[in-house]
């Protein structure tokens, strides 16, 4: 839902954090299948090269160190980027927050009676509310966006591996 000046509502903004971390959910388990797969399967191969280690898989034996490094490498690149992103993104909530609250001080300061104070706080604290409520799901979202940044090349190569093993 969209309200008249164009912000989404926190149903719609929780809908889709909800969203994505059940998807986040679903691409954990996808990975943990396919990586129990992998490892029985090169549990398999390594027992049959301690009988015959001429006859191994050392193609896919080579292959174990490097793809782990090169994943690993892409999750923390990606988790590097996509935290800037997001710090960057809650030190302007942060900002926006005391430019907000040097407005709402000075908004005081020339109230005339005790009446007109409590209704600028009033107005202040209220505000103040439904901005921490929104900044809250902006973060949750952040943090959801960071994850699957950093679990996305893991389970490329996860699922590559378990294709490749399947053979």
């Amino acid at each position: 839902m969209t309200s008249a000046d164009g912000a989404t509502t926190s149903i719609d903004t929780l809908s889709d954090i909800f969203a994505g971390a059940m998807q986040n959910t679903r691409h954990s388990g996808d990975i943990v299948i396919a990586a129990t797969q992998i490892i029985a399967k090169r549990v398999g191969l390594g027992l049959a090269a301690t009988f015959d280690p001429l006859q191994a898989d050392h193609v896919e034996f080579a292959q174990i160190v490097p793809e782990k490094v090169k994943a690993f490498s892409a999750a923390g690149l990606a988790v590097l980027k996509q935290s800037g992103q997001a710090n960057w993104q809650m030190m302007r909530l942060a900002s926006d927050e005391v430019i907000l609250a040097g407005r709402a001080t000075m908004e005081m300061t020339v109230c005339s009676n005790p009446a007109s104070l409590a209704e600028a706080q009033g107005r202040f604290a209220h505000a103040w509310f439904d901005r921490a409520a929104a900044n809250f799901i902006t973060m949750g979202r952040l943090a959801l966006t960071v994850q699957v940044a950093a679990m996305a090349p893991i389970q490329q190569t996860v699922l590559a591996n378990a294709e490749r093993l399947g053979r």
